[in-house]
């Protein structure tokens, strides 16, 4: 029989464990957008989606050499932690430049949820897989239009 102490225990065991895989088993996934262009996504090892490009590129080649610059060294990325117009925590990745080139897909209630988040993704992006994908509901328009 568990009590409340090995039950607590164990709660914190499990979810540190699933913080960790999710890091390390990110996947930046690439694809194309209603418009044809190329964008980015990055999903966390439970496969939800916590960062995007938020920008389009013409050519597959340059979104997919700014994974792997993300791959890379991520540490060349500024994360910029700000409060939203719901008031709620989220994240944008800078260039050196000062242009965005990444941002959170999800709000979140305080910073240092954010923060988690990123120590995360700034763990987990040098080992995540690339993978190249149909955008399904692209895929589904075209059908309907047959």
């Amino acid at each position: 029989m568990f009590t409340r102490r090995n039950l607590l225990t164990l709660a914190v065991v499990l979810f540190a464990s699933s913080v960790a895989s999710a890091a390390g088993e990110m996947k930046f996934e690439i694809y194309s957008d209603a418009k044809g262009e190329f964008r980015w996504r990055l999903l966390n090892g439970e496969g939800t989606n916590v960062a995007n490009s938020g920008q389009g590129y013409g050519k597959k080649a340059d979104c997919k050499t700014m994974v792997e610059n993300f791959k890379s060294d991520i540490s060349k990325y500024t994360f910029e932690v700000y409060e939203d117009n719901a008031k709620d925590q989220r994240f944008r990745m800078k260039a050196k430049n000062g242009n965005t080139v990444g941002a959170s897909t999800n709000s979140f209630k305080t910073k240092g949820e954010v923060e988690k988040l990123i120590k995360a993704i700034e763990k987990g992006a040098k080992d995540a897989k690339i993978e190249e994908v149909k955008d399904e509901k692209k895929a589904e328009k075209k059908e309907e239009k047959k």
